[in-house]
């Protein structure tokens, strides 16, 4: 799974600019669609520009290209739910390569009969928590249009323990690449509803590959820690004035010009 740092409804306006590409921001909703950086070339060097694509995409794990081929005529992107700078980043080695290529792009034109070309390595990043108390959620638009994906945990823990139970959390989200931990509390009598949020920072800037995040390292350890602490799922008095409310109270944090408002 990757956590973390990302664009769907909007581009990063400000951190990446191109000659080439034009964004297409996602469609939730019934429209469903990912967002994309895309464009239709022309250029008599077809078949070098896709085995450039190719070794490009060789190089780097995390890489995804798609090719449609019409004879001189090629629609090249990339697209994602979750579009990390990694891809954009990516996005900016392609255009190095039309420019030495001396690719033009064209205005929007129907590729006839085209053959579709995926570039990428094949993995299983889509793993998600199997507990019915993790969920996942997203942020609103922060700066740079920036989303941020995270796992939310609702749970109350008794007030003389919710200390050394948060400290305990640093170790588990450690073991499991999680490097960004952060909560609101409204304390309930002897006990403290905590609603607590698990993610990363951007991902892929250089290049660097994404963050892994290994779930079943984090399920196994919260587990240990919900029963050594009896810790209990969910809030105490619901969306009432229990409800945990004010600013974020931070445990760890990267990047939080994008994370938090």
């Amino acid at each position: 799974m990757i956590l973390g740092v990302y664009w769907y409804f909007d581009f990063p306006y400000n951190l990446y600019t191109y000659d080439y590409f034009t964004y297409r921001k996602g469609l939730g909703g019934h429209a469903d669609a990912p967002a994309e950086l895309e464009v239709i070339v022309e250029t008599d060097q077809a078949a070098n520009v896709i085995q450039a694509l190719r070794e490009l995409v060789d190089q780097y794990a995390d890489a995804f290209v798609f090719i449609y081929r019409s004879g001189k005529y090629l629609q090249i992107g990339t697209g994602s739910y979750n579009m990390h700078d990694y891809d954009f980043e990516i996005a900016l080695k392609m255009e190095v390569i039309l420019k030495n290529m001396d690719a033009r792009k064209v205005a929007y034109t129907s590729l006839k009969d085209a053959e579709l070309i995926r570039l990428y390595h094949v993995k299983n990043d889509h793993v998600w928590p199997t507990k019915k108390y993790f969920s996942m959620v997203a942020s609103s638009l922060m700066k740079y249009n920036a989303e941020t994906s995270c796992i939310r945990f609702d749970c109350n823990a008794g007030t003389n323990e919710k200390e050394d139970f948060l400290n305990e959390i640093l170790v588990v989200t450690a073991a499991a690449n999680i490097h960004v931990v952060f909560y609101k509390e409204k304390k309930c009598g002897d006990r403290h509803n905590l609603m607590l949020f698990f993610t990363n920072g951007r991902q892929g800037v250089g290049l660097k590959p994404k963050q892994k995040v290994d779930v079943a390292s984090f399920e196994v350890g919260m587990e240990a820690l919900i029963q050594k602490y009896t810790v209990k799922i969910g809030l105490i008095g619901g969306f009432d004035e229990n409800y945990p409310e004010g600013d974020f109270i931070v445990l760890k944090m990267v990047d939080a010009e994008f994370i938090l408002d």
